[in-house]
């Protein structure tokens, strides 16, 4: 009777080990699945930015262009600590990303993505004609 109980034990301790090493295998490692995961996936939808005739802004754009500018700040200093402590290999994807996510960003306050932003930076920001406009939405202006 023992005997039995001796084999029948020993029996159950290698099926536990048989298991648990099928299991190990079954689950991927943890940076297998990372690696395998796509690296940025556009969450928000853009809107495609055509630039209008005139340069002058409403003050609607003026308030989402103070949020997306602070925002980016903060995006900005996030990234750049991810892309300096990253390897060479994973600069260009880290790089890319961060593009997908200032995009995505700017389309959440309500921007047609960076590109607006980029156009009121350049061409909305300068004209003297929204002065008010920017200053009453928090945003200095050098004219």
């Amino acid at each position: 009777m023992s005997k039995r109980i001796l084999v029948i034990s020993i029996l159950a301790i290698a099926s536990f080990f048989v298991a648990c090493s099928q299991g190990d295998e079954a689950t991927p490692d943890m940076t297998q699945q990372q690696a395998a995961a796509p690296k940025s996936v556009p969450i928000v939808t853009v809107d495609q930015f055509t630039a209008p005739s005139s340069p002058v802004i409403t003050e609607d754009q003026a308030k989402r262009y103070a949020k997306a500018s602070a925002a980016l700040v903060e995006l900005g200093v996030k990234w750049s600590e991810k892309i300096d402590n990253a390897a060479d290999g994973e600069k260009v994807q880290i790089l890319n990303a961060y593009n997908v996510a200032r995009d995505q960003l700017c389309a959440r306050v309500g921007l047609a993505g960076i590109a607006e932003y980029n156009w009121i930076t350049t061409v909305a920001l300068p004209e003297a004609k929204n002065k008010a406009v920017f200053e009453a939405a928090g945003v200095k202006t050098a004219n």
